[in-house]
């Protein structure tokens, strides 16, 4: 079930669908938390299960999560012209980071020549209505040009990530949730602006 274009705007990149999430819950609470205790290898140290992980790796999990592929449609709807938001870890491991990805038309591109119309662009998802609509490669029988760039932002001390204190149960899910929430707040916040402005929008 796609999100509604009023929930979308020029630096909302990501959301939280509470009320999906509750009314399509199996377990009568919330869908969200039944991934999560589908999955209760990956919220604490290794061999350790009473022993949480560290704020960036948890909150690397819980999005993963929370977003499709593993949950689809996810608890935390990405807009619809992204092609995703993914975490990820710097080579030492210290610092977190999120990659937006964001399909670029022809005519977002700077170019001292313009790009021959026989080139095919992406193309916009069929069904789709709205400012932010899906991008869809064009069929292969042509040529084309298809460009994505990628916004990366760093989750630093600014971002105050949620450090749990559960592994399991409903406080690993309010722990969730609580942390899914700093990192919306903080992508639309930090990413928004970025995109915004690829997308020549203000």
């Amino acid at each position: 079930m796609p999100a509604h274009s009023t929930s979308w705007g020029p630096t909302t990149l990501v959301r939280v669908d509470h009320e999906y999430d509750a009314r399509n819950a199996s377990d009568g609470s919330s869908r969200y938390g039944a991934y999560l205790a589908a999955r209760l290898d990956e919220f604490h140290e290794y061999g350790e299960p009473e022993q949480p992980l560290s704020a960036g790796e948890f909150a690397a999990t819980v999005w993963r999560v929370a977003t499709s592929p593993v949950m689809s449609p996810g608890y935390v709807r990405v807009r619809p012209d992204l092609t995703s938001v993914t975490p990820r870890f710097s080579e030492d491991g210290e610092y977190l980071f999120f990659d937006l990805h964001v399909p670029l038309q022809h005519h977002d591109l700077e170019a001292r020549h313009r790009i021959a119309y026989t080139w095919r662009d992406w193309q916009p998802g069929e069904g789709s209505s709205g400012p932010y609509r899906p991008s869809w490669e064009p069929d292969s029988k042509h040529p084309a040009v298809l460009t994505t760039t990628v916004v990366r932002i760093v989750a630093d001390d600014t971002w105050r990530l949620v450090a749990p204190q559960h592994t399991r149960g409903r406080g690993l899910l309010d722990d969730a949730k609580r942390a899914v929430a700093v990192l919306v707040e903080n992508i639309n916040k930090h990413g928004g602006p970025l995109v915004a402005a690829l997308r020549d929008e203000r």
